[in-house]
């Protein structure tokens, strides 16, 4: 559901795709506060509905109607445990910054008005050639064991300190437009009107929108400026 076709270092992305987790101080559609502490952010429930709605629109082309109920039932009750586990935020869609890579996919006005987005997917682009500088490769591998422990967020300022370039893109969904919309689905299965509940299940998979932060871009903390500023410029890093 969620590729960005960005260049990306696999070792980090293969931990941080299966990191589901929030912050234990975070509570669920609570303004963002900056992009840093919304890494991480990741919705476990959310992430199985959409693989379950994108399993019962495969149900309902082969003509398996059971079991493209079974899995828009399943749907229901994950995106129902999801509005607990503190992973939604607020923000307006026109705030919402889509990465370089793609192009935003519609062509309406993009609201100004907050909504709770709840996380469902993230991919984290490592540009650096970061095996031109030896601290660098000690942080991306910090940054692995920090993702594998279940800190994202630790993971991304470890390389943000090291000056490795990542960035980090969300997949989001609203919130409470896509409960509605599942729960619309699983009444029109239940009439036996697989055409447009398919519909409507495609309805909530174009509602995925994305948001796009260069960490490198985000300012630094004061006394890492103040480090760099008596060690001097770095040599040998190549952006690509």
């Amino acid at each position: 559901m969620f590729n960005s076709g960005m260049k990306r270092t696999a070792i980090l992305v293969a931990a941080f795709a299966t990191c589901a987790c929030s912050f234990a101080s975070a509570n669920a559609a609570q303004p963002s506060a900056t992009p840093v502490s919304d890494i991480g952010r990741l919705s476990a429930k959310g992430s199985q509905a959409f693989q379950d709605i994108q399993q019962a629109r495969l149900a309902i082309f082969s003509g398996r109607p059971a079991q493209a109920t079974k899995l828009v039932k399943e749907a229901q009750a994950s995106m129902n445990a999801a509005q607990a586990d503190d992973t939604a935020f607020l923000k307006a869609e026109s705030d919402l910054k889509t990465p370089p890579s793609m192009k935003y996919q519609s062509s309406s006005a993009k609201s100004t008005t907050p909504v709770s987005w709840l996380p469902v997917g993230a991919d984290v682009t490592v540009t650096d050639d970061f095996a031109a500088r030896p601290s660098q490769a000690k942080a991306v591998a910090s940054a692995n064991e920090q993702l594998k422990s279940g800190r994202p967020g630790a993971a991304m300022k470890v390389l943000k300190l090291a000056d490795v370039n990542v960035s980090y893109t969300m997949a989001v969904v609203p919130l409470k437009q896509t409960i509605a919309d599942v729960d619309k689905a699983a009444g029109l299965l239940s009439m036996d009107k697989y055409y447009e509940a398919n519909q409507t299940l495609k309805e909530v998979q174009d509602s995925v929108r994305y948001d796009w932060v260069d960490l490198k871009a985000l300012p630094q903390p004061v006394h890492a400026v103040a480090k760099n500023d008596i060690a001097g410029p770095a040599s040998g890093t190549m952006a690509k």
